[in-house]
């Protein structure tokens, strides 16, 4: 939808979508209204992964959507019903993705595996259903 748009104008979009204006926007990244400013018009690129994740996180949206760029995983077969509720536990946890932010914190494996028994155990009975 907004992905013909540049970076800067579908922040824009999406920050007026979620019914926010620039300074509530900058004060949830813990950034000045002239940032959000200057990013909407592109004058300043978004190219830290840490913080491109905190805005979409704070517009709500994917990064994906935000980047303007397509998912590639592929939403049909036995198990779609589970991908859009992993695709949010994989973006809402920085744990996760830990080498990618600036805290670089190590993925505990005891962890992710407590992570991917809790999407298992909240998704589960929707992908096992039997047909008959």
């Amino acid at each position: 939808m907004t992905d013909h748009l540049p970076f800067g104008k579908r922040v824009r979009f999406y920050r007026k979508r979620r019914g926010l204006s620039q300074r509530q926007l900058g004060d949830l990244l813990g950034r000045s209204e002239d940032w959000v400013y200057r990013v909407e018009s592109e004058r300043i690129p978004v190219n830290n992964v840490k913080m491109l994740a905190d805005l979409a996180h704070a517009l709500r949206v994917h990064v994906e959507d935000l980047q303007g760029t397509p998912t590639l995983l592929d939403d049909r077969g036995p198990h779609a019903a589970s991908i859009p509720a992993i695709r949010i536990a994989l973006m809402q946890s920085r744990r996760l993705a830990g080498s990618l932010y600036d805290d670089r914190e190590t993925v505990r494996l005891e962890r992710l595996s407590f992570a991917v028994e809790e999407a298992w155990r909240l998704e589960g009975p929707r992908v096992f259903r039997t047909v008959s």
